[in-house]
């Protein structure tokens, strides 16, 4: 498996574009469009927030035949609690593009991202529709990926390659999120594709397994969005059926797995405000739940990640952290090391050593990695420092 460019048009027979049709007051990006030259196999997850917009309950309903071949988007409005009109708009979306590409409305997902409880600007969004369309091009990954921005300060995309004998097959995603991420089942807006030939049901359950631990194992700031998905296309033109053998399919697992965990820790890097992506580590678990919910409960402590902010290898707000998590664990056994420098072992603090560890926090990227010597579980979860400057944002911007 190598990285390539192109992302979600690196794989044969997928378009996309990108344009401002007015929506943004900035004037930037806010309408994406993916197209697959095919009807594609589709695996989808949604959000299990309550609170679910128009475009989340027409793309779920679209979903349930496992056949996809479009996803539109809008960013900066995310016609959530717009009532009656919302779902009007929504539909109205779908039926625009449809026609537009002379595609059946049933192979049409659509998401919105943005600002809660305005109605759409259909009057921009309308001839938008018809100008992403227009613009629409193997080579328009990077400008997608732009176009379903809110917060973020930088584009998620990726895409890999991967052989299998002298045949090869690729997945690509492009990927939003910034602010309000807490996934539960999915994350923000990820947009997965790939030329390989596999079965709605196996894909499915890929795109599950490999959620539960990438997208869900993001934190930024304990808020699960309305709009939460995550998509993958396949439309099988690459000649590649990744079900003729179990190699080629555990490749292409592992290449999925691989694009989803790219995308995630992008989300986590780009939290609102962050400085420092922070990487936790649990092992010895005695249930992969358990480590889970360690990893997540240190990558979610306000207090935990304002230390981190302030370059202080505090493990005394981890270990608590920890104990708070519900996991059942024996604090005597418990080892923890920041930036590999041991600060706890078998639950007693290694007080010597945190100056060392605090001239290691000043780097971008922080690893916490905890033994809990219970068992052979691991998992590994991802968030970012908590900063004034997150403050500064959602004191400013109207969700």
């Amino acid at each position: 498996m190598k990285k390539i460019k192109g992302g979600v048009c690196a794989p044969q027979g997928f378009l996309a574009s990108g344009i401002s049709s007015g929506v943004k007051q900035s004037g930037r990006k806010d309408l994406s469009l993916i197209v697959s030259d095919v009807p594609a196999t589709l695996a989808a997850v949604f959000t299990k927030n309550k609170v679910k917009p128009a475009p989340v309950l027409i793309s779920h309903k679209n979903a349930k035949s496992g056949v996809a071949q479009v996803i539109i988007t809008n960013s900066g409005n995310a016609n959530c609690a717009t009532g009656p009109q919302g779902l009007k708009d929504a539909k109205r979306m779908v039926a625009i593009v449809a026609k537009e590409l002379s595609i059946p409305e049933k192979r049409v997902l659509v998401t919105s991202t943005g600002v809660i409880g305005k109605p759409l600007k259909m009057d921009k969004i309308i001839p938008g529709i018809k100008k992403v369309v227009r613009k629409l091009s193997y080579r328009g990954s990077n400008s997608a990926a732009e176009a379903i921005l809110t917060t973020d300060t930088f584009k998620k995309e990726i895409a890999v390659e991967v052989e299998v004998g002298d045949q090869k097959f690729s997945i690509g995603g492009i990927a939003k999120g910034s602010g309000m991420i807490h996934p539960n089942m999915a994350t923000m807006h990820a947009f997965i594709t790939t030329d390989a030939k596999i079965s709605h049901s196996k894909l499915q359950k890929m795109l599950k397994a490999a959620t539960e631990d990438t997208f869900n194992m993001i934190s930024v700031d304990q808020d699960t969005s309305t709009s939460d998905c995550v998509f993958v296309l396949a439309n099988g033109l690459s000649g590649v059926n990744v079900e003729k053998s179990s190699a080629t399919l555990k490749k292409f697992e592992t290449a999925l797995h691989a694009v989803c965990e790219y995308l995630a820790k992008e989300i986590a890097r780009d939290g609102e405000g962050a400085t420092k992506l922070i990487t936790v580590t649990v092992k010895g678990a005695a249930t992969k739940n358990c480590a889970r919910l360690a990893a997540r409960e240190i990558t979610t402590s306000p207090l935990v990640k304002t230390a981190i902010y302030g370059e202080d290898p505090n493990f005394g707000r981890i270990i608590a952290s920890l104990g708070a998590s519900g996991v059942d664990i024996n604090p005597d056994k418990v080892d923890i090391k920041v930036q590999g420098v041991t600060l706890l072992k078998n639950g007693v603090g290694q007080v010597k050593n945190m100056g060392k560890a605090a001239k290691k926090l000043k780097a971008k990227e922080v690893a916490i990695d905890i033994d809990l010597k219970s068992g052979k579980n691991e998992a590994v979860a991802w968030g970012c420092d908590l900063t004034y400057g997150y403050i500064k944002i959602n004191a400013r911007y109207h969700t």
